[in-house]
């Protein structure tokens, strides 16, 4: 045994009381992906409308409407659902849903201006004067409607002069 400052070297110890744990090392690679789950619980059934339609085409031409009341029409160009009541000019909605509502109104000599109507409520206004030219306006919304909804224009029409003054309007909805 070799001498030490202070005495012999004796032999090794027993080992020590383990340190505390080191800092985490960088995450491994991804692992493959699992298994795919069981099916889920069946949802509840409901009856499909995919097969409802809702559509209508009308036209008014050769008269002047009704100041502050719905427009009637002259014209049925399509309304195979029934849904616009030909001598009213409104439509009742029968099927809840998304509408696209759109009037397209040629005039000559006059003023006009046209409304959509919403259960009473105005929720578009158009406007347009014609001198002696032919002039049109149009104007389209999308609209959720309910169950007994209903949807119609109104127009007021000021020709320059009685004889002369001509408008057409043309008024279409379906549901999208």
């Amino acid at each position: 045994m070799p001498l030490n400052a202070v005495g012999c070297v004796g032999p090794p110890g027993y080992p020590g009381i383990p340190g505390p744990p080191g800092p985490p090392g960088p995450p491994g690679p991804i692992g493959p992906p699992g298994f795919q789950g069981p099916p889920g619980i069946p949802g509840p059934m409901i009856k499909c409308p995919c097969n409802t339609t809702s559509a209508f085409t009308v036209k008014l031409s050769g008269k002047l409407p009704t100041p502050a009341k719905p427009v009637t029409f002259t014209e049925v160009l399509y309304n195979g659902q029934s849904d616009l009541q030909e001598d009213t000019g409104i439509f009742t909605c029968r099927v809840a849903g998304n509408y696209y509502f759109h009037f397209d109104v040629e005039l000559q000599q006059c003023r006009v201006k046209v409304w959509m109507m919403r259960n009473q409520a105005r929720i578009l206004e158009k406007r347009q004067v014609s001198a002696k030219e032919s002039r049109n306006l149009s104007g389209a919304l999308i609209l959720p409607l309910s169950v007994g909804d209903k949807v119609w224009l109104e127009a007021e029409v000021e020709p320059a002069d009685p004889e002369q003054g001509t408008v057409t309007i043309y008024f279409s909805g379906f549901l999208t």
